[in-house]
């Protein structure tokens, strides 16, 4: 609420993996040098009052989002089982939520375009290890073939959270991915013959992807060029 202004009710009803990946989005649009402008509201009476910050109105058409997570809207299943079967009584259902659906569909990429005005395309990907370079091979899909111009891609997961441990991290240990070593030099060996699984962590990235004309239009110098992406699968 501090750092990025979110709503105390938009945020009850975001998932930690939608306040992540939506946080990386504005952080994205800050290195990339896309503003948000005050937007105006305008009354039944003809009186102009100021609305939320957004994209400036020419790039708002334009501008997909893809969020990427593999366990999203989680963490708030959890919760509210929990709550469910410690809290419900004799009384039922007058004590569930009525944000439910919200709370736990996957809607960071729905939810972060409704703040920011983003109208182009938008979904959500989930493949696993990989959603994130997925998602970025989406938007290069998208803007190649031209349904918008940009693309913002925003990812988060959090299966260490208090609600999600427990059974993300049991199930990463039953299955034999979850590292069991105690020094962590002995434990970030994902790969190879002195593998011992992975660490089980949190986090969220973002980018905007973007034309390359639009960059210019727009003075910014990008950071790196996508020259093409592949998709593969083995089917196990």
């Amino acid at each position: 609420t501090n750092d990025y202004q979110f709503d105390s009710k938009m945020l009850n009803a975001l998932d930690i993996t939608f306040q992540l990946a939506i946080a990386a989005g504005y952080e994205a649009l800050k290195d990339a040098g896309i503003p948000l402008v005050r937007s105006d509201i305008k009354t039944s009476t003809g009186k102009i009052l100021s609305g939320d910050w957004a994209l400036p109105e020419d790039l708002q058409d334009e501008t997909g989002i893809i969020f990427a997570s593999a366990f999203p809207g989680y963490n708030n299943f959890a919760e509210e089982l929990s709550f469910n079967s410690d809290g419900i009584s004799g009384e039922g259902d007058k004590n569930f939520n009525r944000a439910f659906l919200f709370r736990v569909l996957s809607m960071g990429h729905s939810q972060f375009a409704q703040l920011i005005k983003a109208k182009g395309p938008n979904t959500s990907t989930n493949a696993a290890c990989a959603s994130t370079p997925q998602a970025i091979g989406i938007a290069e899909d998208w803007i190649r073939i031209g349904r918008c111009k940009r693309v913002i891609v925003i990812t988060a997961d959090n299966v260490t959270s208090k609600n999600l441990f427990q059974w993300i991290g049991a199930g990463f240990l039953a299955s034999g991915a979850a590292t069991t070593k105690s020094q962590w030099e002995d434990a970030v060996l994902p790969f190879g013959e002195g593998r011992n699984g992975i660490i089980i962590g949190a986090g969220a990235s973002a980018f905007v992807i973007e034309q390359e004309s639009e960059a210019k239009i727009r003075g910014v110098k990008p950071i790196v060029e996508i020259l093409g992406s592949y998709f593969a699968n083995s089917a196990y």
